[in-house]
């Protein structure tokens, strides 16, 4: 070690006396892996008054990111065998402090099956041709970091074995398998996704081909949010008839409030933030389900009205439904107070986070409070007090042939997400996701990298709850492929949405990704995300 022989220099200085601290080496970079990595050892040195560069012998050694591994009283650090990171290495000497830094990265080689000769992949690394291969994840797409698990998928190349290389400055983990896609475990993917948070990780894929030459593809980033996803969605499903929940982050979704425990089925719902839900029972035009949500015990005025579409007031003291293109202005038990009046028929409404406004379409042609024909659109009426609202201004027409509808506030306020489309506002095809700021001041945007191609329906999106981070998430329906599953029912799917892109009128999505958990032959809509 380069630094072994100022030990032997070290003598014992008076704390009072140190005017400055620094740490040696002052930067490292190490490779751990699974069997570990020889530990470093780093050392102290100050400056007083009356003399500089003195070995420190008393100082306390501590990691800014203990995940990277462990230091001991002496100075020691040893690596982690779990995963890479970057952490400072301090010594503190009567609250003076040195900093040293150490990247470590993690290096692992993952073997699944027999018989894989890595060597062929590895040297053919640099000479391989580009084909494009890929199925899933898309490029750039932007994950919580408590995100359980991310699949990658590849199409058939008829190759003898693959690998998938992982790389960051503090990750190297290459797979090698036969099959075509690979999961990592959940411990495996959140120590990668942990170690990188706040940054990205470069995936590239790699084909043995019978003959011995090896094809690559373009890499690929996985961005990793330093925030993980906050609360539950729960979104209906047509498969139960009625409304599952996965808490984000876990993998497996429970029966919420479906068929099975109501006897009826169960669609259309909103959580309030004091707690309840309500629904809407045995499909379009049926009555409104209101219940605690979570004893799921019926509040007292349940099934009095019929109510479609429904939404909160940010105390949940009152609910607005739609039946027919009216408004309606329920109690927390969902007994009617009075009809809303409203010059047009209007629909789909979303109150604001601030109680102010309640976003809404209006409608031409209206025929039921779930499609209609003509324009719709995008307006915001305001919440006068005491359950009266003004009259509808307009913040979006769209082009004619076109519609809006089902608007959402994001959790701050300062955006409404909403669909487009040309067909009758269900099920439509070429559904798109758009977002507008919520005073309508500058034109809409419509989320590219979200949407992906094609004719997908993508539909119904619902904001996250907001997190302690300057990226905001949004859940919607959509029947695209997953990878090589490629189904024809509707899934959720989960986009990152920066805002400060969408300040400055740019597509402020990311690609999505599919929400994990979901069984993938069942038909997934109206992802509600709530923070119990």
């Amino acid at each position: 070690m380069l630094y072994l022989w100022l030990a032997c220099a070290a003598e014992p200085v008076d704390p009072d006396l140190v005017t400055a601290l620094w740490v040696e080496p002052a930067e490292l970079q190490v490779v751990t892996g699974p069997q570990g990595a020889e530990p470093l050892t780093f050392y102290a040195f100050g400056d007083t008054l009356q003399e500089q560069g003195i070995a420190l012998e008393t100082v306390a050694w501590s990691l800014s990111n203990q995940s990277a591994g462990e230091i001991d009283d002496s100075g020691n650090f040893t690596p982690s065998t779990l995963n890479g990171g970057v952490t400072w290495v301090v010594a503190n000497l009567d609250g003076v402090e040195g900093l040293a830094t150490v990247t470590v990265q993690y290096q692992e080689d993952v073997i699944l099956g027999p018989e894989i000769d890595t060597s062929v992949l590895k040297d053919g690394e640099e000479t391989a041709s580009i084909l494009d291969f890929w199925l899933y994840p898309e490029d750039g797409v932007s994950l919580p970091r408590n995100t359980p698990a991310i699949r990658f998928n590849w199409a058939d190349l008829g190759a003898i074995a693959y690998r998938l290389r992982l790389q960051s400055p503090v990750t190297d983990v290459s797979v090698y398998t036969r099959d075509l896609s690979w999961t990592a475990d959940s411990e495996s993917w959140q120590n990668i996704a942990a170690t990188n948070a706040g940054g990205q990780v470069e995936v590239d894929l790699y084909a043995q081909l019978p003959g011995g030459s090896v094809v690559r593809t373009e890499s690929r980033t996985v961005q990793v949010n330093r925030m993980g996803g906050r609360g539950s969605i729960l979104y209906w499903s047509t498969s139960v008839g009625g409304v599952l929940e996965v808490p984000f982050g876990e993998l497996n979704p429970t029966d919420y409030l479906s068929t099975e425990s109501t006897g009826r089925c169960v669609g259309c719902h909103v959580v309030s933030s004091q707690g309840d839900i309500a629904f809407t029972y045995d499909g379009g035009n049926g009555s409104l389900g209101v219940k605690d949500a979570e004893t799921l015990l019926d509040r007292a005025g349940s099934e009095s009205v019929q109510a479609n579409f429904k939404t909160w007031s940010p105390d949940g003291d009152r609910l607005i439904g739609t039946y027919g293109g009216a408004l309606m202005l329920l109690n927390a038990e969902g007994e009617l107070l009075h009809e809303i009046p409203m010059d047009n028929a209007v629909n789909h409404p979303d109150w604001s986070p601030d109680g102010e406004f309640v976003a809404l379409i209006v409608t031409a042609g209206h025929t039921q409070d779930w499609t209609f024909s003509g324009t719709g659109e995008l307006a915001t009426i305001r919440h006068l007090g005491d359950g009266i609202f003004a009259e509808p201004r307009v913040l979006f027409t769209p082009p004619d042939g076109y519609k809006a509808y089902y608007p959402s506030y994001s959790p701050d306020g300062d955006w409404i997400a909403f669909n487009v489309s040309t067909g009758d506002a269900y099920d439509d095809p070429d559904a798109e996701l758009w977002v507008i700021d919520s005073k309508g001041k500058n034109p809409p945007i419509r989320l590219d990298a979200a949407n992906q191609v094609g004719e997908l329906t993508n539909s119904w999106s619902r904001w996250g709850p907001l997190p302690d981070d300057d990226i905001l998430w949004l859940a919607f329906s959509s029947k695209r492929a997953y990878g090589d599953v490629s189904v024809d029912i509707p899934q959720v799917w989960v986009s990152a949405f920066d805002p400060e892109q969408a300040v400055q009128g740019k597509d402020p999505s990311k690609p999505a990704f599919w929400l994990p958990g979901q069984d993938p032959t069942q038909g997934n809509h109206i992802p509600e995300w709530v923070q119990w």
